[in-house]
């Protein structure tokens, strides 16, 4: 039954959740409270029904003890003093020790009581034939007489009062019960409408598109509110992410359509003239792995710069700038006799947040590109120092420089200003986005500035590490 009941409240919508628990809530606290307020009325009026029948009993005897000869015929001719002391509902009697009686007054009906006599004043509740009283006793002692006084009070005007107060609690109860559901419907729509918009946002998404966003409320200033504006930011970048994902797969097909082409033509010449010509043989066996090559690298490109994206890279590394550099330098000074280098490191530069390994692609990334576009001057100056709490790392060159129309798009993807001398050179285009997604990754940034014709600068701002070296 119970799993029955918990499986049910699973199923039940949100809003009538909160409806039921609102209401739950305000019952309970109604319950408690009326059935704490119940029972203290009920015990004060019982505690005022007993006052008022131990000060009946009081001045009854202090009335008979002001006769010191008191006597049984004394106490006979005193029903008229007995009428005035009575009232509503009670009942008062006088018998001796036998329980004869000498005198009473009742005002109400009244079930049979034995007269019972006493030592001592005593209260106490009794029901006689199922209606409900207090009885209260004291002695009477005098010279001439022993006996007792006795006064019964009906607790009818108690039982109307409680009866009364309690259908005006039910009463009220149930109001507030149907009050507090009415309100929590409507105030449980106002909860869970940014919900619902949220959810309908969702459908439109999945019918349309990434381009449906949820309405903001700038009057609201709550955590719905909040979650409105994140789940607009996470479709931002959802879309973002989309587009770029969708630009990179046209990008990347185009860039492995060109290579293909090409080999399937090779392919096709050498199927139907290589086989007896050993020029042609030779030619498209050249072009054919030259093809190969530029696939390989445009792979290995298209690997790190997926390898780039993964935030997972982000670790507590550090790198010593001025080795790196002067180990690249001396290493580029072999490859490359033609070109002159020019390192100028700042002394004693602190570590930067960032892997050597890292570090080091993203240089040859740079240096691989200054020494390409340096047809002519070949001179490239490298530099390195502080700046605020970052490491400024420049690369400058001499070279055939950067058109300004192009400068804001030579970080995209593929991107290249002319594809026919990329091709010479054995570009991709992948080379500046894969440098700048590293850096972006370990909270760097990195600027170009060029002009055509007179050379390019590239500068790189790295994060000084905040841990000590071990």
């Amino acid at each position: 039954m119970k799993h029955k009941l918990t499986s049910l409240v699973k199923t039940l919508p949100w809003q009538t959740k909160l409806v039921l628990s609102g209401s739950a809530a305000i019952f309970l606290t109604f319950f408690l409270f009326s059935f704490i307020e119940y029972h203290m009325v009920s015990k004060w009026m019982l505690q005022r029904e007993e006052s008022a029948v131990n000060k009946t009993l009081t001045d009854i005897t202090t009335f008979y003890k002001q006769n010191n000869s008191l006597a049984a015929k004394d106490i006979r001719k005193s029903v008229g003093f007995l009428k005035k002391m009575n009232t509503k509902d009670q009942l008062i009697r006088v018998y001796d020790q036998k329980g004869v009686i000498l005198a009473a007054d009742k005002n109400g009906e009244f079930s049979v009581l034995e007269p019972t006599p006493t030592i001592k004043q005593a209260i106490e509740s009794v029901s006689i034939e199922g209606n409900e009283a207090i009885v209260g006793r004291t002695p009477l002692v005098s010279k001439q007489f022993r006996g007792t006084v006795e006064v019964v009070r009906q607790l009818n005007d108690y039982h109307k009062l409680m009866n009364n107060l309690f259908w005006g609690m039910t009463i009220f109860g149930i109001w507030a019960i149907l009050l507090s559901a009415i309100s929590g419907y409507f105030i449980a729509q106002q909860l869970l409408k940014p919900v619902r918009e949220l959810a309908d946002a969702m459908k439109r998404i999945k019918k349309n598109g990434f381009q449906e966003r949820m309405e903001i409320h700038p009057e609201r200033k709550d955590e719905l509110s909040d979650l409105t504006n994140v789940f607009n930011e996470m479709m931002d970048e959802l879309e973002r992410s989309f587009l770029q994902q969708k630009q990179f797969v046209e990008d990347a097909s185009h860039e492995l359509r060109t290579p293909v082409s090409i080999l399937e033509g090779h392919l096709s010449l050498l199927n139907r003239w290589g086989k007896k010509d050993p020029a042609i043989l030779d030619e498209s066996l050249t072009a054919s792995l030259g093809e190969l090559s530029r696939l390989k690298k445009l792979i290995n490109d298209l690997l790190s710069l997926t390898r780039a994206e993964n935030y997972a890279l982000l670790r507590e590394d550090k790198a010593d700038i001025q080795t790196i550099l002067h180990s690249l330098i001396k290493n580029l000074k072999i490859v490359h006799p033609d070109f002159q280098f020019h390192l100028e490191v700042e002394e004693k530069l602190p570590l930067i947040a960032i892997s050597e390994q890292h570090l080091e692609q993203i240089l040859i990334i740079l240096l691989d590109n200054a020494i390409k576009y340096s047809p002519v001057h070949k001179t490239i100056n490298v530099s390195a120092k502080v700046q605020d709490d970052k490491v400024l790392v420049s690369v400058t060159d001499k070279g055939i420089g950067i058109p300004k129309e192009h400068l804001q798009n030579v970080f995209n993807r593929f991107y290249r200003i002319d594809r026919a001398r990329a091709r010479v050179s054995g570009g991709t285009g992948l080379g500046l986005s894969i440098a700048k997604r590293l850096i972006e990754v370990y909270n760097g940034d990195i600027s170009i500035d060029s002009k055509e014709t007179q050379g390019t600068t590239v500068n790189l701002l790295i994060p000084i590490s905040r841990r000590k070296f071990s």
